[in-house]
Formats: structure tokens, sequence, C-alpha cells
């Protein structure tokens, strides 16, 4: 297909936007900018930042595919110490994602989108997963219709077909070129190609697994790429696995008017820019803080942030939103309210904590 045909199959997916999606790419440049002109938090702080959303991103991500890990026993996989082998599936997939993920926040300005960095990518997220030794790393050589799984295991209802796999080489190449040229001559606001680029590529669906794993490893890339900074800070797929049915609607309204004459990423782009936007706000809201993760332990740290969408929360659901156990919950409270950061609200068990 000529670059002008591959600009047309793209290009009118978003060359018309309405005044509420100009809106929210407005706030959130806005709010990037405040963020660039106020960064000044102390290194360690930015490194326990980082090592956090390592943590709560690879969980989440894992877990939206069906994993079962809590963010705490990832943390456990990042030190090395919940297992000495990768014999089970959700620890694979876990490491896979984790050094995948800090390959990028480490090495993302030499990353460029290319076909070979996207099956790259694959077979490092796939590296420790032994079902998936065969393809890892290769575009998919059978069909892979996306659909709702049965008791078995197999497709009870298929919700849309993907590429075909005769012509995954040819719609990828097409997609990676059309990206790299709106980002190179700015023909759009790079948040508008990331989101075509990510929809699109989980239509076209190009690897036999990990897909949606890597759509948001290249997610996080393409961010760090473009200049928002805070997706190292602040996780992305925590968000997303908050809002998991909105997610997959949206994806789907979107990809099933493809190739009909009609096609908007419409619905889809505004649950994308919802999640940056709520990123930045996040973000923005750690930088207005007293720097209090300096004072408190990456699992305290991780109670503290709770109380950035909750007025309120007790150690329970504290539990739920972290996966740290109960115990050490109770500690990080204590030591909140020691630091006048929450108190207490109630007593026994129907204590609760609000934020101060």
């Amino acid at each position: 297909m000529s670059i002008d045909n591959i600009f047309n199959k793209f290009d009118h997916r978003i060359s018309s936007l309405d005044p509420h999606t100009v809106f929210i790419l407005t706030e959130i440049d806005g709010i990037r900018g405040e963020l660039k002109a106020g960064l000044r938090i102390a290194p360690q702080a930015m490194t326990n930042l980082r090592k956090s959303t390592l943590i709560t991103s690879t969980g989440a991500s894992t877990r939206i595919e069906g994993g079962r890990l809590t963010d705490e026993e990832v943390e456990k996989v990042m030190k090395g110490v919940a297992i000495s082998k990768f014999a089970d599936r959700d620890f694979q997939e876990v490491q896979g994602y984790l050094e995948t993920l800090r390959n990028v926040f480490d090495s993302y300005q030499v990353l460029p989108l290319r076909e070979s960095l996207i099956t790259s990518l694959h077979s490092q997220l796939l590296k420790y997963s032994n079902k998936d030794d065969r393809h890892r790393g290769r575009y998919k050589q059978k069909e892979n219709a996306v659909g709702v799984l049965g008791p078995d295991g197999g497709i009870l209802k298929i919700m849309f077909e993907t590429t075909p796999a005769y012509l995954t080489g040819k719609e990828m190449q097409e997609l990676v070129d059309w990206t790299n040229e709106a980002f190179e001559k700015s023909r759009f606001h790079n948040l508008l190609i990331i989101a075509n680029f990510v929809v699109e590529f989980l239509k076209i669906h190009p690897f036999e697994d990990g897909n949606g794993r890597l759509s948001r490893i290249l997610t996080n890339l393409l961010l760090l790429r473009s200049g928002y900074q805070f997706a190292q800070y602040v996780s992305h797929e925590q968000i997303v696995e908050r809002k998991k049915d909105e997610y997959y609607i949206s994806l789907r309204k979107s990809q099933e008017t493809f190739k009909t004459g009609q096609d908007t990423i419409l619905p889809w782009l505004n649950f994308f820019l919802s999640v940056i936007k709520e990123q930045a706000i996040r973000a923005l809201s750690y930088l207005e803080e007293e720097k209090i993760e300096d004072i408190l332990s990456l699992k305290q740290y991780e109670v503290w942030k709770c109380f950035t969408d909750n007025e309120q929360a007790s150690p329970r659901e504290i539990v739920r939103m972290t996966g740290i156990a109960l115990g050490t919950v109770r500690q990080a409270l204590d030591r909140l309210v020691k630091l006048g950061k929450v108190k207490r609200v109630g007593c026994g068990r129907g204590t609760r904590y609000a934020k101060i």
C-alpha cells in the first residue's frame, strides 16, 4: 500500500475532533506543563515512585489478562525471594513484564518504534513463559479471533475477527510506518497518534499470545518518547485495571467500525485520554505533597496513595486496593496517623481512616 493510502486508512479516524476531546487534550498538556515547571522531587523519592509503578503496573497488566498475583507478590518476585524457578505461569508472566517494562523505563530514549523492536519486546515479555517457546518474538502463524472464553478454555463467543495471519506483517508495517511519519511530521497531537496505534495494534492482534500486555508496554514507551514523563511515576496499567470493563467496551466499539467505511476511534480515544488525564492529575498531586514519600517505606507509601482517590478507607479496603497484608496495612496507617497525614474515624471493627 502506498504511503498516501496508508494516510487515508488512518488519518480520517482522528482528523476531526469534537470539542470535548480538544478540551481534554488541552487539560492534559496544561498539567504536563505544570509538572515540567515544578518537578523538584528528590531523586530518592522519584526512585521509590518508579519502583512502585513497576510493581503496580506489572500486577495490574497481568491481572487484566487473568493473572492472579497481588502487588505484594509481584514485589517479592522483583526482590527474587518468592520463587527460585518460574514454573508457575503467573510468576513467569510477572517476571517477563517486570523486566520488559524496566527496560523501557531505562532505555526509552534509544528505543525508536520499529517492527524489530516490537518483536524484540514481545520476546522479552514472554522470556520465562514455557508455553510460548515456539512463537515468542514472531508474528502469529494461525488465526486468533478475540472472544469470550467458555468453561473449557475455548472461545464461547467471538467478539471480533483479528487480521488474518497472512496479512499481519503487511498491516503491522503499515501501522508502524504511519505512526512514525505522523510523529516525525507532527501531523496530529501525539496522544492521538498513540491512541490510534494502540487500538489498531490490538485489532491486528499480531502475536499468538501476549498482545494485551505488549500493547501496554508499548503505550508506556510511546508516552515516554512523547515527553509524558509521568508514565514512570503513575501506573497507566493500574488505572486501566480499575476500569477494565470500560476498557474492553471502548476498544470493541471502535474496532467493530474498522473497514466499514465509517471508521472511528472516538469511544477508545475518550477512554484512553481519561486514563492519561488521571495519570497526569495523580502526578501533579505527588508533586504538590510535602515529599512524604521521602520518609515512608514503599509499602507505607502505597497505603498513603490510596487516599489520593478516596477520602476515607478501612484497612481491609486498603488491602483489596494494594494487595498488601492486613498487618502491614495497619502498621502503615499507625505511621501515617503519627505523621498527621490521616486520622482515625470511629473505633473497633468499624474503624476507618480519613485523609487530613
